[in-house]
């Protein structure tokens, strides 16, 4: 199977039909006069441009084949997190071994870190460019988390894994459960971000980041690392808008919904939730 590659992201404005663009007197001002910077205004008119991407996905057809995509749709956290939580070279174990996740297909079955084997029922994709920007004001670039080898302890994770902007870990720890009331959580990887085992990465090149839905959600064993495979969330489909909403459902053919993602493996906590446990 071939996947598309590419990722497009651009800001279009053409005249009208019979429109054609005419020349402007100007007049320079006094001297003495402050010249006001035009970046705020561009940068108003940027934000005012819808941001697209392009999404690829593959998924287990009913008929057992494998089928693929590549779509256009909303550059937003809603869809990013579905396609960002893996960077090209992350290794998952499955039951015949490690796979590096770009040779992942639908269909095989990974060994989870709750201690079952599940199947790989979807895989998604999408490309990072070095100077990309994300938020709402265009200023925030997007980066990868790389954690160094033994950085949460012997083989946690074996050797430096690089992850995607989405990314959760799962975190075990019986202090959890005075705040979500279970002992293994899930928390964003870049939660962890202390400038010397777990650093935060700029890319200098595109790079392509995964994500992985399992048949039944769970967390994915790579190097050593718990990582979260894909959820979009419990209850989710009650707080999008319904035309995002079919926006966003088209992103995954191998369900009817939402809600067949099923239960979450584990609550999801916050950075500043975590956080308060230590302090």
């Amino acid at each position: 199977m071939t996947r598309p590659k590419g990722c497009a992201m651009s800001f279009t404005h053409r005249p009208g039909a019979g429109q054609a663009a005419l020349p402007v007197a100007r007049k320079d001002p006094p001297a003495g006069t402050p010249v006001k910077s035009a970046r705020p205004a561009v940068a108003r008119a940027l934000r005012a441009m819808p941001l697209t991407r392009r999404y690829d996905a593959c998924w287990l057809a009913p008929d057992g084949a494998i089928a693929d995509s590549s779509r256009l749709a909303p550059a937003t956290p809603l869809f990013e997190e579905a396609f960002s939580a893996l960077a090209r070279g992350s290794v998952i174990l499955t039951e015949t071994g490690p796979v590096a996740v770009e040779d992942l297909l639908p269909g095989q079955r990974v060994m989870t870190a709750e201690g079952r084997v599940e199947a790989v029922r979807w895989i998604g994709s999408m490309v990072i460019y070095p100077g990309s920007e994300q938020g709402p004001d265009l200023e925030e670039q997007v980066s990868l988390t790389r954690i160094t080898a033994e950085a949460f302890g012997a083989g946690r994770p074996a050797l430096d894994v690089v992850l995607g902007p989405r990314a959760r870990l799962c975190l075990r720890d019986p202090r959890l459960r005075r705040i979500s009331g279970a002992e293994a959580v899930y928390v964003p990887a870049r939660a962890f971000l202390d400038g010397i085992s777990v650093i935060e990465v700029t890319p200098s090149a595109p790079v392509t980041v995964y994500h992985v839905a399992l048949e039944h959600h769970g967390s994915l064993r790579v190097a050593g690392l718990e990582v979260e495979a894909f959820h979009p969330g419990e209850g989710i489909e009650r707080l999008i808008d319904p035309r995002l909403l079919s926006l966003f459902e088209a992103q995954f053919p191998q369900i009817a919904r939402l809600s067949d993602f099923g239960k979450l493996a584990h609550p999801r906590l916050t950075r500043f939730e975590v956080e308060s446990l230590w302090d």
